[in-house]
């Protein structure tokens, strides 16, 4: 099993990953390691916390319980979080375009910043409230 540290660095590789794949024009492969780096992302931060993860649900579940802990942002964090299954389902129905695919991309990389802060900040809160 990945640590939370290899969950973090498989995320970014991927990220540039993704972004090769979209120079290559290769659709399918750019979605799906933008899909993958979120998930890693998410994963890392699981293992940190010591929350369950497996399946794709409680992956959701788990990006979705970092994501609650700021609700003043969280919409626009679901919202990405979204766009990013529709990465994950274009790398099965190849239904998304070069922009929209770009645009996602773009979203990964936004949310997984977003994630970062977020888990490094109600991290700290939670060690000075221990």
């Amino acid at each position: 099993m990945a640590t939370a540290e290899q969950h973090r660095e498989i995320s970014l590789q991927f990220l540039d990953h993704a972004e090769d794949e979209l120079r290559k024009g290769d659709l399918l492969q750019a979605s799906e390691k933008a899909w993958g780096a979120v998930s890693h992302f998410v994963n890392s931060v699981a293992r940190q916390r010591n929350w369950p993860l497996g399946s794709h649900r409680q992956l959701i579940e788990n990006a979705n319980r970092l994501i609650n802990q700021d609700p003043a942002n969280a919409s626009q964090r679901r919202r990405l979080l979204l766009s990013i299954e529709a990465l994950h389902a274009n790398f099965y129905h190849a239904h998304l375009d070069e922009v929209l695919v770009g645009e996602g991309i773009e979203g990964a990389k936004e949310l997984i910043r977003d994630l970062e802060d977020l888990n490094r900040y109600t991290s700290e809160m939670n060690t000075t409230t221990d």
